[in-house]
């Protein structure tokens, strides 16, 4: 079980233990909702390409931008040059970097990926943004993404990878309303 699976599981328990008086016609009972618990996502593999892990965090409210997460392994030498998605009108490679006292965040062109080396997208490092939403994005929602390679050789490779909205630990600035240096 997980850490959050976990701490979610106790503090369900300890609002179940609270004291308080039952009568001899108490009709209420103590259901607890069902913790949630969210799978790893599958492997996707694509021509020696290999994703994991893809997820994408839910919107609030209003919010029409969000990220995408995913790990990529690759069998050869490889960049990583776009991302296109029906999800969103804009869809960029973004890199989180400190800039003295400052995170900032920057679109990222290319991102070279070394065979055998994972490259990690993630909360507060690189990360697919994807913004004007066509449409709120939801936990459970599965969001299509469409990965752009460029080999050593030049030739191109277009990778379709599905990620799942859901919750993760890691906290960044797309959750917290944070603008970072972006610009278009």
């Amino acid at each position: 079980m997980t850490q959050l699976a976990a701490l979610s599981a106790l503090v369900l328990l300890a609002s179940c233990s609270e004291h308080h008086e039952h009568g001899a016609d108490a009709e209420h009972t103590h259901d607890a909702p069902a913790v949630v618990e969210q799978a790893a996502a599958p492997s996707q593999v694509q021509d020696g390409i290999a994703v994991q892990n893809a997820w994408v965090r839910p919107t609030v409210g209003e919010q029409d931008a969000t990220g995408a997460y995913l790990n990529i392994t690759s069998q050869d030498d490889l960049t990583l040059v776009g991302v296109a998605t029906p999800a969103a009108e804009i869809a960029e490679v973004h890199e989180m970097k400190m800039d003295g006292d400052i995170m900032r965040m920057r679109m990222a062109e290319r991102i070279e990926i070394k065979a055998g080396e994972p490259l990690e997208l993630k909360p507060g490092g690189y990360h697919v943004m994807l913004m004007a939403l066509t449409a709120p994005v939801a936990a459970g929602d599965e969001i299509e993404l469409s990965l752009q390679f460029e080999k050593a050789d030049g030739s191109k490779i277009e990778m379709p990878v599905k990620a799942v909205a859901g919750q993760n630990a890691g906290g960044d600035h797309h959750s917290q309303g944070g603008s970072g240096d972006h610009k278009h």
